[in-house]
């Protein structure tokens, strides 16, 4: 590693070399960390003077390591950091002498304290953290990237897919959108889920837009987005208020890219209602039809409506007469559709189904042997009327076929076990 000496007058040093140690001679000198664009290994060793370390506005601390007059952190993009002597050393969060700005002020044992250490008497101790420099202090930082998943793209928050988040009033957290996956993706806050792609706002108060160090507008900030574009320090810095208690983020452009992710503000529990049960009643009439009752109507093989987000207890006496619900409609037991589905396939007993906010439009329940003893289940996020099983006049009410004018049945003997006797009629 290269040693850098410098001098004995009050130097102000940004220390950028990789594999360089930065050491001072004399004088009350001010180092100000600047995180590469690459990894890099910086050492700084002052024990002369009254010297201060600076981390401006919007700098990173990703892991810290300290011994008793030592300190290693690691910014972002990799750049370490290795001080020796930082007993001796003042701390200026969010300082930065190149423009005459003056930050908090810590010594060694408090800067070690952020992070919730204390200098050992010997050995090491570290931490593992996610922190950013904004308006003086270190506030919780959350790095945002897209990623591409089998239902389009997602936010991920600190390499997690679209997780909840808790967060606490009176505290400032930051949204760090400075990834290139995350150049077309404004992230915004809303009380609405998905925000404006529901009829929802964007929230007003607490929130702050930030592009190249400068406050902006919403419309500024997502105007600086595009599917080629090169961000430089762009981050949404947010302050919930405790009148809060859940919030959503969201894509500015783009719709769904959080999935459900809520923002739960001051350990706020969402109380979520029990879920009720309809039960519908399934018999088999035979091999020729399924019997369905349900909130007092009643059909053979009709169509069901059911309401994403419900849960239906389907009863079924049906022996030797497997009921299976599926993605297409037709004897055998393939194509099983079992999201949400508990005990598919049974004759005799209760299947449950819960049907899932992505539940496709159109599903078939079908017998597993008899063909004739099928039909639709028609899937929708609102049901107007209500009824589950449909009533209109082409519905099946009777397990046969009309017949017209007159006719004469005829019975015929049979064998072979057969579950139907056939009729002959003739028209006069």
């Amino acid at each position: 590693m290269t040693t850098l000496n410098l001098t004995a007058n009050d130097d102000i040093i940004i220390p950028t070399n990789d594999d360089t140690t930065y050491r001072g001679l004399g004088g009350n000198d001010t180092y100000i960390l600047v995180s590469q664009k690459n990894s890099a290994s910086v050492s700084i060793i002052d024990t002369e003077g009254s010297n201060v370390i600076q981390l401006p506005e919007w700098s990173k601390i990703k892991s810290i390591v300290v011994a008793k007059s030592a300190l290693k952190i690691t910014c972002d993009d990799m750049t370490v950091f290795t001080i020796n002597g930082a007993d001796k050393f003042s701390y200026d969060i969010g300082g930065n002498f190149t423009n005459s700005s003056l930050g908090e002020i810590k010594t060694f044992s408090e800067f070690v304290e952020v992070f919730e250490l204390s200098p050992p008497s010997s050995g090491t101790v570290s931490s593992d953290t996610n922190k950013i420099v904004y308006d003086d202090q270190f506030r919780v930082l959350y790095e945002v990237e897209v990623k591409k998943e089998d239902n389009g793209n997602k936010y991920y928050l600190n390499g997690e897919l679209s997780p909840d988040i808790s967060l606490n009033s009176g505290e400032k957290y930051v949204f760090d959108l400075n990834d290139e996956t995350a150049s077309n993706h404004p992230l915004s806050i809303s009380e609405t889920k998905n925000g404006i792609h529901n009829d929802g706002v964007s929230v007003n108060n607490g929130i702050n837009y930030y592009l190249k160090g400068d406050n902006v507008t919403e419309q500024e900030f997502s105007s600086s987005f595009s599917e080629n574009a090169s961000l430089e320090n762009a981050f949404v810095v947010f302050e919930p208020s405790s009148n809060d208690t859940v919030l959503y983020y969201y894509c500015l452009f783009h719709d769904g890219m959080a999935n459900d992710a809520k923002i739960l503000i001051d350990g706020f529990v969402e109380q979520i209602p029990e879920a009720t049960v309809t039960t519908i009643m399934v018999q088999s009439s035979g091999s020729s039809d399924y019997k369905f009752t349900a909130e007092g109507l009643q059909g053979f093989d009709p169509t069901l409506t059911l309401v994403r987000g419900k849960t239906y207890e389907f009863d079924i006496t049906a022996g030797g007469h497997p009921f299976w619900i599926k993605t297409t409609q037709g004897t055998g037991s393939f194509d099983q559709y079992n999201e949400g589905i508990i005990n598919n396939g049974v004759s005799n007993g209760k299947l449950t189904f819960t049907v899932a906010d992505n539940a496709p439009s159109k599903l078939f329940y079908n017998c597993q042997f008899h063909g004739s003893m099928t039909g639709t289940i028609n899937i929708v996020d609102n049901n107007d009327n209500g009824n589950i099983i449909e009533t209109s006049s082409n519905t099946n009410t009777g397990g046969s076929s009309p017949s017209y004018g007159y006719s004469l049945d005829l019975d015929i003997p049979y064998s072979f076990g057969q579950d139907i006797i056939p009729t002959s009629g003739y028209d006069i």
